[in-house]
């Protein structure tokens, strides 16, 4: 196949986007139906983008969260070519994209009437990462979900694809099934160059918020109260602003039960005092099936019903090779599980750490090449720059060049905001990063992958959901080119435990 052209869309912030006019005695929204000014040098690329949308074929745009692989919703063929291309199971459904209000009505039941909780939080954050489940205008058999999942992304140039071609887009992220999402162009190319059906890749840069959007489910929210909210996802929306607005709508806090993945949602602890910290809680509770981190016994789910929204069923993010989850004692309590003799200083757990990678990397010669993804000056990022001082010391003169270890540090930023944004792109920096000049037979990119832990407050909530899904990557507990099942897995679960290292960051190395 030839190569995907990559289309440069480098004038996309000149895209003027006017809001639908209205009056006092209109009832109109400002987004039922705005109007695009698209600068010539990108309506060109627009133009053939919208051909191939139309030819039954993808296109790979940017949107705010990542890079997606676009089809229209409205033509069967080009969503199967998207499942092929993603080789995505085919019981993962897609997320509907519209650019208006008027195009949102054309997807749902021409007799459903928006709630007033879902036009406040369409209101207050559409476009952006929010996606909404509706009821199907046309929906299969059950069991399989009665709804769909659509949004307004807020990245000029996929609102303008999606205005200018007419028609609502079904769009995952533009990655093979259960790889890191895509957060550039290249990304892109590197991973889908030449798929048939993949038309053209446009560019519009990085993406700003760089995770999938947030997921909700209201349609059990009642007027009065005694209803739900269900966060289906967590994403580049976080739960507090959820909550907020559904507290504004209801007219008082507590009215309404926030849930995350069916469970009560409770706000971020930041103590560092007490039980594991609330995020491998949630996170590890996505089913009935998987176990709770308090030890509580599994109970078995009495059926295995089809995912409403992606995110929920496969395994996602997974690098090439090993992750491993670092939780810093500034933020993560210690765990109960954790014997009081165990060592858990930087040193300690790089040690153990080099151990395992060095008894699984390939057999070519030269020093092992561990990637960092940490934030920026933090306790752990110093520990562990210390640590491999001292153990590059400690083994001076060994002549196992798998006992020298080279730190590749990639920053996540200083937040858990820059780290949503620095996250995946980090990753598959990190997977390609130049073989070491001096390593004759050296290969291309790290062995492994260490990931410094954040608070689940905000968007750490997202960070930390696609870290853990990442951890065990590398094909530790299987190949993911299948997008195999995670829940339920007793294996993936016990694999997941051994890749996750609290460490005592006030411990002397």
């Amino acid at each position: 196949m030839p190569d995907t052209p990559i289309l440069p869309c480098h004038d996309f912030p000149s895209i003027r986007i006017t809001p639908s006019s209205s009056s006092a005695s209109s009832s109109s929204h400002p987004l039922d139906s705005p109007s695009f000014d698209v600068p010539p040098s990108v309506l060109l690329h627009l133009e053939t983008a919208s051909r191939h949308l139309h030819n039954h074929q993808t296109v790979a745009v940017p949107t705010e969260t990542v890079y997606g692989l676009a089809a229209s919703s409205l033509d069967p063929d080009a969503v199967k070519a998207i499942y092929r291309i993603k080789n995505r199971p085919a019981d993962n459904p897609l997320i509907i994209h519209v650019s208006s209000l008027d195009m949102l009505r054309s997807v749902i039941p021409q007799d459903y009437v928006i709630s007033r909780l879902y036009m406040a939080l369409i209101s207050a954050f559409w476009p952006g990462p929010l996606s909404i489940l509706f009821p199907s205008p046309n929906p299969p058999p059950p069991p399989a979900p009665q709804t769909n999942a659509i949004r307004m992304p807020s990245h000029p140039l996929a609102l303008a694809l999606i205005h200018h071609s007419n028609l609502p887009l079904s769009a995952p992220s533009a990655n093979s099934s259960g790889r890191p999402s895509p957060t550039q162009a290249q990304h892109v190319w590197n991973d889908l160059n030449g798929s048939e059906g993949l038309g053209c890749i446009l560019d519009g840069g990085d993406c700003g918020v760089g995770v999938e959007s947030t997921v909700i489910n209201g349609l059990k929210w009642k007027e009065g109260g005694g209803g739900e909210v269900d966060v289906l996802r967590p994403g580049g929306l976080g739960v507090e602003e959820i909550k907020r607005i559904v507290d504004q709508v209801d007219g008082q806090e507590g009215l309404t039960k926030i849930l995350v993945h069916g469970k009560p949602w409770k706000p971020a602890v930041r103590s560092s005092v007490g039980t594991r910290d609330t995020t491998e809680q949630r996170l590890l509770a996505v089913s009935a099936g998987t176990a709770q981190a308090n030890g509580v016994a599994k109970v078995k789910p009495i059926a295995e019903l089809p995912p409403s929204t992606p995110g929920m069923k496969y395994r996602h993010y997974s690098p090439r090779v090993p992750v491993f989850l670092l939780e810093p004692s500034n933020v993560f309590p210690r765990p109960s599980s954790l014997s009081d003799e165990a060592e858990s200083s930087a040193q300690a757990v790089l040690r153990q750490i080099q151990r395992r990678v060095a008894a699984s990397a390939s057999s070519g010669k030269g020093k092992l090449r561990i990637g960092v993804l940490s934030f920026d000056n933090s306790p752990l990022s110093r520990q562990l720059q210390l640590a491999s001082a001292v153990h590059a010391q400690s083994n001076s003169g060994v002549q196992d060049e798998k006992e020298y270890i080279e730190l590749i540090k990639v920053s996540l930023g200083d937040s858990a905001a820059s780290a949503a944004q620095k996250l995946f792109a980090g990753m598959l920096t990190l997977e390609r990063v130049p073989a070491d000049a001096e390593c004759k037979g050296g290969k291309l990119g790290v062995d492994a992958i260490l990931i410094e832990g954040c608070s689940d407050e905000g968007l750490g909530l997202a960070v930390m959901e696609r870290v853990i899904k990442a951890v065990g990557g590398g094909g530790v507990v299987g190949d993911l080119a299948n997008g195999q099942e995670t829940n339920g897995s007793e294996g993936e679960q016990r694999g997941k435990e051994r890749n996750r290292f609290w460490v005592d960051v006030g411990a002397a190395a």
